[in-house]
């Protein structure tokens, strides 16, 4: 049996980073984000090379799945606890909904009935819509859905709290148009690497995280880009 496989998992780290506001972003015709830069930091500190892709959520989880890619940082997605090793929290997150300032959100019943737009290819926002009884409407990104919530196409937007803030504020929509945010979860953004990256390879990573979480250097990239 060839051990190049192996080798090669030895010095390169194919990350995936999901392309979907301050997690990843093209800027200025480079790639930026909080995931993307701490997946390039993850990887120097280790010792590795890195291969750092944008792709959609879905695309990379399907990736990690097929064996296609060794890292991505996402929340608890779509199954993913069972195709890598978590190794680790990196930023909390809050969940919420957000409606125009007529559509007051007070308590996840009023969501019930509702059509919600949601990130295209997130499994976790499905399964929130059966739990709170919304209509699910995949969305490219947070930007599209707060274009559509204002064009009355959609009567709410699902995401991070902190993403979805900054996406209104991108795209130049005022607060005042908007009502107050609706809390549906709290969890955290983690780092996951694939099960078959080889033991050894998985625990420099993890020791690499807790280096760079000692070093402050995850807390400058949070402060960096709010998600």
């Amino acid at each position: 049996m060839s051990c190049l496989p192996a080798l090669a998992q030895d010095r390169e780290l194919r990350i995936v980073t999901v392309e979907l506001g301050a997690c990843g972003r093209l800027e200025g015709g480079r790639p930026v984000g909080f995931c993307f830069e701490l997946g390039n930091a993850l990887a120097r500190e280790a010792g590795l090379e890195a291969e750092n892709r944008l792709v959609p959520l879905a695309r990379g989880v399907e990736e990690v799945a097929t064996d296609k890619a060794d890292l991505i940082i996402i929340p608890p997605e779509g199954g993913i606890a069972d195709l890598a090793e978590d190794i680790g929290p990196v930023k909390a997150i809050t969940l919420a909904a957000w409606a125009r300032v007529e559509t007051p959100l007070r308590d996840a019943r009023d969501l019930a009935g509702k059509t919600v737009a949601v990130v295209r290819g997130s499994r976790h926002e499905r399964e929130q819509a059966g739990e709170l009884h919304f209509i699910p409407f995949p969305c490219k990104n947070h930007e599209l859905a707060f274009k559509m919530l204002m064009a009355g196409r959609v009567d709410a937007v699902l995401g991070p709290l902190e993403g979805l803030a900054e996406a209104a504020r991108r795209i130049g929509l005022r607060r005042r148009f908007l009502g107050e945010p609706l809390v549906v979860e709290r969890d955290f953004m983690r780092v996951y690497v694939s099960t078959s990256v080889p033991s050894p390879v998985r625990d420099r990573l993890r020791r690499a995280l807790n280096r760079l979480i000692e070093d402050g250097t995850v807390a400058r990239l949070r402060d960096r880009y709010p998600i």
